[in-house]
């Protein structure tokens, strides 16, 4: 496995014991290259493997990743996915990323739809217009399985050797705000869902009262009017212990007003 990702795992998980950080193995993006998770197969199968054309891994993964106690970011996007005709009169969904002035890395983006159990990783990123890049695939394993596109959800994880890692937002269509989603795999008592600014000040809250959370917290984050610079994503219980603690990056010219 690539050093970076042990590290991101060091980092985030075997502090907390072996069944969750075997679980965060099995569910962040794999390094971009070869990978002996992404095998060959035949095409027309829609089970996880290398698509050569529009270079990715893409399927339906056959056993499920182990579950683990614990919260994880299992979305941060711009608008929702919609698949749209290409040239040759097929379906495809597309996704851009933002590029950071400092930054040099591509960063681990993956698609999924957790229930369905699909996912998706581009390989490589294609340079665009300026201070984005963009992936391109077809829609024929999605849309085979029965999957809607309001089920997609999508993450852009940025390794910063020395320094935190951070989140990207994934741009899937225009809109004036982001979407995240939380998940859970237990029942856990949350009390507070909160988003702080690069001075720590409160600049959201996606939790109004103390609730249990056993599968998925949605939150919408409407950021058009806040100044550019990484955002703190914190998560916490009633006795105040952390749960979750991410960093977002933002900026609004990456919003439609």
């Amino acid at each position: 496995m690539n050093p970076s990702l042990l590290s991101h795992l060091s980092h985030k998980a075997f502090g907390l014991g072996f069944p969750l950080a075997l679980a965060l193995v099995l569910t962040l993006p794999a390094a971009h290259g070869s990978s002996p998770s992404c095998p060959k197969g035949d095409q027309r199968d829609p089970g996880w493997q290398r698509r050569p054309e529009m270079d990715r891994c893409e399927g339906i993964r056959r056993i499920k990743p182990i579950a683990a106690d614990g919260l994880r970011l299992t979305s941060y996007t711009i608008g929702l996915a919609s698949p749209r005709k290409d040239r040759r009169g097929g379906s495809v969904f597309e996704l851009q990323v933002p590029v950071l002035p400092e930054g040099r890395r591509e960063p681990l983006v993956a698609v999924e739809a957790w229930k369905a159990n699909y996912r998706m990783e581009p390989r490589r990123l294609e340079a665009t217009r300026q201070g984005w890049k963009r992936f391109s695939w077809g829609a024929a394993v999605i849309q085979g399985q029965g999957i809607s596109a309001d089920q997609l959800r999508a993450t852009a994880l940025l390794r910063t050797p020395g320094d935190t890692d951070q989140w990207l937002p994934v741009l899937l269509g225009p809109a004036s705000g982001y979407n995240l989603v939380i998940s859970s795999n237990a029942s856990l008592r949350v009390s507070s869902v909160r988003l702080l600014g690069p001075n720590k000040e409160k600049v959201k809250d996606c939790l109004t009262r103390p609730a249990l959370l056993d599968q998925d917290l949605p939150c919408s984050w409407n950021a058009a009017g806040l100044k550019a610079g990484p955002y703190r994503l914190l998560v916490r219980n009633e006795a105040g212990d952390i749960l979750l603690d991410e960093t977002l990056r933002h900026d609004p010219r990456w919003l439609t007003p």
